[in-house]
């Protein structure tokens, strides 16, 4: 047990030093402590000219940009917010897979398995304190802090979620950057989707980070049934985690 605390406090130091060592991750970093307080000035600023120009609302439309403003939020905050530490700590797991650490796991004291699994952990920690800072920075369309807190831990699986699939799928950075785009365009869903009639909406389910962001705007609404989407896209979320770790484990 000593040998593996130790590892795995090694581990820790290692990703703070080669996250803050590389400039792209660091950067990425900083943008997500400032995209919380530019959204808190940004979204009402862009209502209020919206207003003032006569093109939300409209004379063909009642709708105000301040009515989106929960679609705005949920896809910064619940997926972006989990998308970023996804790919931070993605491109990590993909330059150990690069340099075969990930084959020299197998005969140390942690274990592939393990290591995986701490992996898994610590970008879910990350995202979750990252979800839930941008959403108070944010200030608008925020849950009591309670149910933020519950919506902030199922969302936050879609950072594991993420770097497994990089080092799953990808072989090294380059093909990971390309894989960020097919991120980008997924999460996508849940910005679209908002605007979704019902039924229809849950055929985005497929995408599971959608259903926690269902879930979301259900509570904003004060519908008790919030509930069974954040659950069900809880449950999907680490069916894929699982069925993502048995696959880079066969693979290493």
């Amino acid at each position: 047990m000593n040998a593996i605390t130790s590892v795995l406090g090694h581990l820790v130091r290692n990703d703070v030093r080669l996250i803050a060592r590389d400039k792209m991750l660091a950067t990425m970093t900083v943008v997500v402590l400032c995209m919380g307080v530019g959204m808190r000035y940004a979204l009402p600023a862009l209502d209020t000219a919206l207003a003032d120009a006569g093109v939300m609302p409209s004379a063909s439309s009642s709708l105000r940009f301040s009515d989106t403003f929960p679609a705005f939020v949920v896809f910064v905050a619940l997926w972006q917010g989990a998308n970023f530490p996804g790919i931070v700590f993605g491109f990590v797991l993909l330059g150990e897979k690069e340099d075969n650490t990930l084959e020299a796991m197998r005969v140390t004291p942690l274990s592939l398995k393990r290591y995986a699994g701490y992996r898994v952990a610590v970008s879910a920690a990350a995202a979750f304190v990252i979800i839930v800072y941008l959403v108070l920075a944010v200030g608008i369309a925020q849950l009591p802090l309670l149910q933020l807190l519950v919506f902030a831990a199922g969302a936050s699986l879609a950072a594991p979620l993420s770097v497994l699939a990089y080092a799953t799928f990808a072989d090294n950075k380059i093909q990971g950057l390309a894989y960020t785009k097919f991120g980008g365009l997924a999460g996508l869903l849940i910005l679209v989707g908002y605007f979704v009639p019902d039924p229809w909406q849950w055929l985005l389910g497929a995408f599971p980070p959608f259903l926690v962001a269902k879930g979301y705007w259900m509570a904003l609404e004060g519908n008790s049934a919030a509930v069974w989407p954040l659950l069900l896209g809880v449950f999907l979320q680490v069916a894929l985690i699982r069925l993502l770790l048995r696959r880079l484990n066969a693979a290493t």
